[in-house]
């Protein structure tokens, strides 16, 4: 079967399946209107019984908090007044690669039900509808390049934390999101009480590590064919591909790590995928090429992702949020080639650098099915608990994928609860 006729399989199987018929002419339209990403943005959130107006037990606004330099943050925060003589108790929510922060819809309202509860929902910088600036030119890849990137990010949430007079509180990232929270926690640890890392990107060692004599640039594109393996690719943070995104795979992961985090094996990657990595060209960037064509393809990530969640009125809010959000001006989508190498292995991984020094207790929670490599979160999780200073939990949780939030937010929500300490 060819690619573009699996496609369309894939789509029709999930149309039928969310009772949606999702024809060129939609398409075309969506795309016209791809600059809304505002209003997309708010139908999705409306789809809440406290947006826009109170249920009486929370209050929610959309912020656009100014963090310097012409840039803001925006930030959905969502307050439960059941007991105003509680303190706030402060949970920042991170979003992870392409995303933004309507993709955790349904957590706003489980995970808000605690009294004194002060929900901030970012969206970082560079992504969804915070400030899209450019990032800073390299001539070459190094470390120093890899933190200047990561500051892009991490730098913005602090000048957000200093903007809105916060000073200490609990953390949560998913994927792209949980390796950026991660590194803000290891440079502002008196800021972060608690830290949950959901599918973290940039956990396993491998020759990529810039900070442990890597292999030359100049010989990184040169590895001999017989180290590759077979499985998924980056491409699953998204999903841009003809492939589901969280289907069951015979290895558990599509990374191999050894007892010490260490990838052996390099992932499979097709030679035109690599290309565009190492030039830099995310995938966002073909998908706005596409044009009137762009919604449709992204319809077979996005009825796929969501077609379980809702009626198809629902669904296709999602979709139109998800397109408005993948093609609207470039700018953080283009640091992930700077922190990862090819096959989503990181330049600085988070195992040289969270045992031992991490200050907070920490939760690294994976999906059953996810395709992210939880026996490397399991090795740093027990390192962490073997070099202190702090203590680190372990989960996976039942019945999801990388999306563990959205595959099952019920025992999401309680794993969030018992880590910080609410139930």
């Amino acid at each position: 079967m060819s690619t573009a006729t699996a496609s369309a399989t894939n789509v029709s199987n999930i149309q039928e399946k969310a009772d949606i018929n999702y024809t060129y002419k939609d398409s075309f339209r969506h795309w016209l209107k791809k600059s809304n990403l505002s209003k997309s943005e708010s139908d999705v959130l409306s789809l809440l019984p406290f947006y826009p107006e109170s249920d009486g037990k929370r209050i929610a606004k959309i912020e656009n908090v100014d963090i310097g330099n012409n840039q803001h943050i925006h930030e959905f925060n969502i307050r439960n007044i059941q007991d105003e003589s509680l303190k706030d108790d402060h949970v920042v929510l991170v979003h992870g690669y392409g995303a933004a922060l309507g993709f955790f819809y349904k957590n706003f309202d489980s995970l808000t039900e605690k009294h004194g509860m002060n929900l901030h929902a970012l969206d970082l910088l560079g992504y969804g509808l915070s400030s899209r600036p450019k990032l800073p030119k390299f001539n070459e890849i190094s470390l120093k390049d890899v933190e200047t990137v990561e500051n892009f990010f991490i730098n913005s949430i602090e000048s957000w934390r200093k903007a809105k007079k916060i000073d200490k509180f609990k953390l949560i990232g998913h994927s792209f999101g949980g390796y950026l929270s991660a590194v803000y926690a290891l440079k502002y640890p008196e800021h972060v009480s608690k830290l949950i890392l959901i599918s973290p990107v940039g956990v396993e060692r491998s020759i990529y590590d810039l900070s442990k004599t890597p292999l030359p640039i100049d010989q990184q594109s040169n590895i001999d064919s017989t180290s590759l393996v077979e499985g998924p690719e980056i491409e699953q943070e998204i999903g841009l591909h003809n492939e589901p995104t969280d289907e069951p795979i015979p290895s558990s992961s599509f990374l191999n790590v050894d007892s010490k985090g260490y990838v052996n094996r390099l992932p499979n990657m097709s030679k035109t995928f690599k290309y565009l990595w190492d030039k830099h060209i995310s995938p966002f960037t073909i998908l706005r090429v596409l044009g009137p064509w762009g919604p449709q393809m992204s319809a077979s990530w996005s009825f796929r992702r969501f077609g379980q969640m809702g009626d198809a009125s629902e669904i296709m809010k999602l979709h139109i949020y998800s397109y408005n959000t993948f093609v609207a001006k470039g700018s953080g989508e283009h640091a992930l080639t700077r922190i990862l190498a090819p096959g989503a292995l990181a330049r600085y991984p988070l195992l040289s650098r969270l045992p031992g020094n991490l200050q907070m207790d920490s939760l690294f929670m994976y999906g059953d099915k996810d395709w992210m490599s939880k026996e490397a979160g399991l090795t740093i999780s027990k390192e962490i608990n073997e070099l202190g200073p702090s203590n680190s939990k372990y989960q996976v949780i039942k019945d999801a994928g990388h999306h563990i939030y959205l595959d099952n937010p019920v025992d999401f929500k309680q794993s969030v609860y018992k880590f910080f300490d609410w139930i």
